[in-house]
């Protein structure tokens, strides 16, 4: 533990190389100051007369040492004194939690290569002293450091020395001088189990449950430091296993020398260790990585007299502990802790202190590494120890992720596996104990981590695989094998919701360990499972279409990289396009029609009569954007495609001839559009009769086109007869029922029956709020509507209210630029101008009556 000098300074030793005496002395002339306020005192070799003892002086003084700085340069590493016994001992120290470490960059040097890499080194950005322009300032950032570290070493000194001089401790690991953003576990935990808690619920035991790699052990490690103060004994037993857990308790009851400690009898030693822990009080154990429950209970008094604090992966711990559930980071609490890590900011400093582009790329890094505080304390090694900036590792992740995943090296020895090895005998043990499960862990590698429905498992299981298909069918083999995810707290589970989620890096090492075959089998697996699930998008399935929604986007980058070319693909990359088209979401359904293109023309050639959807879909979607140019030649040849193969009068060629119909009515080409609605008006009577849905939708479009033309007294029993027909098929509440009452608005403020169109008009506008949401491209049709009949009678303040909401949706569906958003503001400047005048106007009567 740290040693502190007589009236709580901190004893500093400065280790540097003869050549560098001048950086010695300088930096001695800052510390001054710390000197004369009394927390430091500092031992400087170069004042150690010569002769045979100094070496022996020298090794007492950094024996003596809680902070010893290393003043790297190239003679440094060059020097057989300073690099080979002072540094290997002042390491030595360090790991042993005996004394704290901090190298001082005083000359360009190949340091990143040594030994004490790993470690955060002053100045914050690693560049040498000696190359500042201005070295006041280098000095400046130093002591700065040095004195947060001397501050974080006193308070350890007031809190805990105390406390450790007259406790019993064999806590193994030292305190984390980067720990960050658990404070309010600790403080969960201290109430909990101090602040006037029955005796019995004050007792029981905690857990801190969570992934591996997500920090338990830091955070029972700091609860032991920072609450030292509250026992007069603090004890650690490691708990991964029946043997590691005797081993501790025989070592607790020699270090609490008990009567039985020193017989051959196993049995005799725990037992007496049991008595001990429910006859005391003001002791705290830790079990570490207790993740079998069942293994503890031999070890534990029924009734212990201290507090007892367990870190596990597992969460059903609820029949022995109390638990705590830890979870990743925050972008920005990862953000930090990384550059804190990275020797990029000072320990205890804010985000914002942080160059700007070493925030963003820590956050982007953060979020990729979901926050994992293993993952980014390997990061954050990796950049000190390379040297590379943050974008530079950034970049590197993105090409050697399985590289940078398996390689570590602590701060200290309480986490000294990777993130890949820490997970890689819990896939085994879950391979060896559920085959199913750890193919459900392969499964969920390829799904969107945080939204994985678990109909995803049920829609189709023979698309899962031979394993993995049982648990489609059987719900108890399925909770068999969630249940031995979650003992490693590999998966996280809802069961109101039944929505599983995974860690991204949980998915990422599960993928690297895989080859491309496998991983191409895996992805393709997902893609499957997720078509079977999604449904076609209509009002009543658009719950259940957003609930997978995630997901299909996923699929749609799987299908990508692993060049997955088959119908179904193409099926999902359409259903799942067509319903972000009904959420007003052009922008990203695009890509997914075309892409949905490209694989049925792959797959089926490009005049197949299945080709001729995808095409209409990507039409339609142009159609309902204003891009007519676009949309017809696309529309053309989906209809010729379909003309060729099932004649004119076929059932599925009504759709594209009702769809190009819609085009050319959009562009004002009436004499084209008729005839094409006309068609399709007949096709779908012949086959549906006059009371479908369907022939609802010609007898709409029929309507529409005359109104346009001014043909009112035609349009009006057409909307009407398309209005009834809906009506009856889908309730008056229907999204398809509120295009007729717009449209019938719209002729009624036409024919100047304001009152009449008004109430339709917000009828329309009630009925797609409901079931679009507020901001859906369709409402601009109501809100038009509104706004040019309250212009029509002067009722400019709701006028302008409901353009501007409509110059926003329009905005944020078809972007700043468009032609409709200029159209739109040119209304706005309309309106005010008539407001101006209005207002003017009655400003001069008003002066005339005066």
């Amino acid at each position: 533990m740290f040693m502190h000098m007589p009236g709580g300074q901190i004893s500093v030793f400065l280790s540097y190389a003869r050549q560098d005496t001048k950086w010695a002395r300088k930096l001695d002339m800052y510390l001054s100051v710390m000197k004369r306020q009394g927390l430091i005192s500092i031992h400087d070799k170069g004042e150690i007369v010569a002769g045979k003892k100094r070496n022996e002086t020298i090794a007492h003084y950094l024996d003596q040492a809680s902070l010893i700085l290393l003043l790297i340069s190239p003679d440094f590493l060059a020097s057989e004194d300073t690099y080979t016994f002072e540094m290997q001992r002042a390491l030595q120290r360090h790991e042993a939690g005996e004394a704290r470490v901090i190298p001082l960059i005083v000359r360009p040097s190949d340091w990143q290569s040594t030994p004490f890499a790993h470690l955060s080194p002053l100045p914050t950005n690693a560049r040498a002293i000696s190359i500042w322009s201005n070295q006041d300032e280098a000095f400046l950032n130093v002591m700065t450091g040095l004195r947060l570290s001397i501050e974080d070493l006193s308070m350890f000194s007031t809190k805990t020395s105390q406390a450790l001089r007259t406790a019993i401790w064999n806590v193994p690991y030292p305190r984390n001088p980067f720990f960050i953003g658990r404070d309010d576990i600790l403080k969960q935990l201290h109430t909990q189990l101090h602040n006037g808690q029955p005796l019995a619920l004050s007792q029981s035991p905690r857990a801190i449950s969570g992934l591996g790699g997500i920090g338990k052990t830091h955070i029972a490690t700091e609860y032991a430091y920072r609450y030292a103060q509250d026992y007069d004994v603090v004890l650690w037993a490691h708990a991964e296993s029946l043997e590691t857990l005797i081993s501790s308790f025989l070592s607790i009851a020699t270090l609490l020398k008990l009567p039985q400690r020193d017989k051959k009898e196993q049995d005799f030693i725990l037992s007496d260790v049991k008595v001990w822990l429910q006859t005391h009080q003001k002791w705290l154990l830790i079990l570490d990585n207790a993740d079998e429950p069942d293994l503890l209970s031999p070890f534990l008094p029924p009734s212990p007299g201290g507090h007892i604090l367990l870190t596990t992966r597992a969460p059903g711990m609820q029949r022995l502990a109390l638990t705590v559930e830890v979870h990743a980071f925050s972008a920005e609490q990862g953000a930090l802790f990384l550059l804190q890590r990275a020797g990029l900011l000072l320990p205890k400093a804010a985000l914002d202190q942080a160059l700007e582009e070493d925030r963003i790329m820590a956050i982007l890094i953060s979020q990729e590494l979901g926050g994992l505080p293993l993952a980014l304390e390997q990061a954050g090694a990796y950049i000190i120890a390379t040297g590379m900036s943050v974008q530079e590792y950034h970049e590197l992740y993105q090409t050697h992720r399985k590289f940078l995943l398996a390689r570590h090296e602590p701060l200290v020895n309480d986490h000294p596996e990777a993130v890949a090895t820490t997970w890689s005998l819990s896939f085994k043990r879950i391979q060896q104990k559920n085959p199913a499960a750890a193919d459900l862990l392969r499964l969920c590698a390829y799904l969107a981590p945080d939204a994985i429905a678990e109909e995803i498992l049920t829609a189709n299981p023979s698309v899962l695989g031979p394993v993995l298909a049982s648990i489609g069918t059987d719900v108890f083999q399925r909770h068999q094998a969630i249940e031995a995810l979650r003992t490693y707290s590999l998966i996280q589970r809802d069961p109101r919701e039944k929505i599983l989620s995974v860690h991204r890096l949980v998915q990422a090492v599960l993928c690297d360990e895989q080859d491309e075959a496998e991983q191409k089998l895996w992805a393709e697996r997902a893609v499957l499972a997720i078509n079977a699930a999604f449904p076609f998008p209509e009002p009543a399935t658009w719950p259940q279409c957003g609930r997978l929604l995630l997901q299909a986007l996923a699929a749609a980058q799987l299908i990508q990289r692993y060049h997955l070319i088959h119908w179904e693909v193409g099926c999902l990359l359409i259903v799942s396009a067509a319903y972000l088209q009904d959420l007003g979401r052009y922008k990203d359904a695009e890509p997914l029609f075309l892409q949905a293109l490209s694989l049925w023309e792959q797959i089926l050639g490009p005049d197949h009569p299945n080709v001729a959807s995808p095409l209409h879909n990507l039409a339609d979607l142009y159609k309902d954007q204003g891009k007519y140019a676009q949309a017809e030649p696309i529309a053309l040849r989906a209809l010729r495609i379909r003309e060729q193969h099932l004649g004119t009068e076929h059932l599925n060629v009504a759709n594209l001839v009702n769809g190009l119909a819609n085009i050319y009515a959009g562009q004002g080409k009436y004499v084209q559009a008729e005839p094409l609605f006309l068609r399709a008006l007949r096709i779908w009577e012949q086959n549906f009769g006059p009371e479908h849905p369907q022939v609802a939708s010609a007898l709409h479009n029929l309507a529409t086109l005359s109104k346009d033309q001014g043909k009112y007294v035609q349009a009006e029993p057409l909307f009407l007869q398309a209005l009834y027909i809906w009506e009856q098929n889908f309730g008056p509440e229907h999204p398809q029922v509120a295009y007729s009452l717009h449209n019938l608005a719209d002729l009624y403020a036409k024919q100047g029956k304001y009152e009449q169109a008004e109430s339709l008009f917000l009828q329309a506008l009630s009925i797609w709020e409901q079931s679009l949401g507020l901001e859906h491209p369709r409402l601009v049709f109501p809100l038009n509507g509104l706004a040019n009949l309250y212009t029509e009678q002067g009722r400019y303040e709701q006028a302008e209210r409901l353009l501007l909401r409509a110059l926003h949706i329009y905005e944020q569906s078809l972007g700043r630029e468009h032609l409709t958003v200029a159209a739109t503001l040119e209304r706005l400047a309309f309106i005010y101008t008539k407001a101006w005048f209005k207002w003017s106007e009655n400003h001069v009567t008003h002066e005339r009556d005066d």
